[in-house]
C-alpha cells in the first residue's frame, strides 16, 4: 500500500513540475492562440491529474480501502494517461460462490482523442491494462495470485466546471486476453473475458 500511495505522490509532482516548466517556455503562446471562437485552442499542451470515484466507492462497500490516481499529459486533441488503481471486488458480484475477497492492483496506459479542442467534450480511448489479482479461496483459506492482461476501449465526457477543475462522467469495455485461473479441487476462478465499467473522475489540468 505505501508504494502505490508514494506513487500516485510522485505523480502528482511531475505533474506540478512539468507545468511549471511549460508556463515558462510556452507561455507566450498560450497567449497567441487565445481569440474569440468557442473551440479556439486557448490549451495546446498540458498535463494534468485525476482521481476515480469508483475503486474507493466498491472498495469501500466490502469495508476496505480503494484508490485511483490518473496522471495525464494533453497535446491538441490527444491525450495519454497513466493509470494506477486497487480495489476489492464485492463478492456479489464476482459470479463464483467458491471464492472470496478479490483484490485487484490496476496498471494501464491509455491513449484518448477529443472532439473538440481544450480537453473538453467527448473523448474515445484505447489502451494496454494489467491487472494484479489476489483471491481467496472458501474451501482451503487459501489466497491465490492471478495476472491479467488486458485490452481496453472507451468513452467519456468531460465538463469544465470551474477553469480547468473537471467532473468526467465514462465508461469502458475490457477483454482479457489470458487464460490464468485459479484450481481448487473441482472448483476454478477465471476472470470474465470481457467486461464493462461506469464510473466518474474528478480532475484537474494545469
Amino acid at each position: 500500500m505505501k508504494k502505490q500511495i508514494f506513487l500516485f505522490v510522485a505523480m502528482v509532482f511531475l505533474a506540478t513540475t512539468i507545468s511549471a516548466q511549460s508556463n515558462v517556455v510556452d507561455g507566450t503562446t498560450h497567449q497567441r492562440h487565445l481569440t474569440t471562437q468557442s473551440d479556439s485552442i486557448t490549451t495546446k499542451q498540458t498535463v494534468g491529474v485525476a482521481i476515480d470515484l469508483l475503486p474507493p466507492i466498491m472498495s469501500a462497500s466490502t469495508g476496505n480501502f480503494g484508490y485511483s490516481g490518473q496522471l495525464w499529459y494533453g497535446y491538441k486533441k490527444y491525450r495519454v494517461r497513466g493509470v494506477i488503481a486497487g480495489f476489492t471486488m464485492p463478492d456479489k458480484l464476482m459470479g463464483n460462490d467458491d471464492f472470496q475477497d478479490l483484490k485487484t492492483t490496476a496498471y494501464a496506459v491509455i491513449f484518448d482523442y477529443f472532439l473538440k479542442n481544450n480537453f473538453k467534450g467527448w473523448w474515445f480511448g484505447t489502451g494496454f491494462e494489467m491487472w494484479n489479482n489476489t483471491i481467496t479461496s472458501k474451501m482451503n483459506n487459501q489466497d491465490y495470485d492471478l495476472k491479467d492482461f488486458v485490452a481496453t476501449a472507451g468513452s467519456g465526457y468531460v465538463f469544465k466546471v470551474y477553469k480547468n477543475f473537471y467532473v468526467e462522467p465514462w465508461g469502458a469495455v475490457h477483454y482479457v486476453m489470458n487464460n490464468e485461473s485459479a484450481i481448487v479441487g473441482n472448483t476454478e476462478y477465471k476472470t470474465k473475458k470481457f467486461q464493462g465499467e461506469v464510473s466518474l473522475k474528478i480532475g484537474w489540468h494545469f
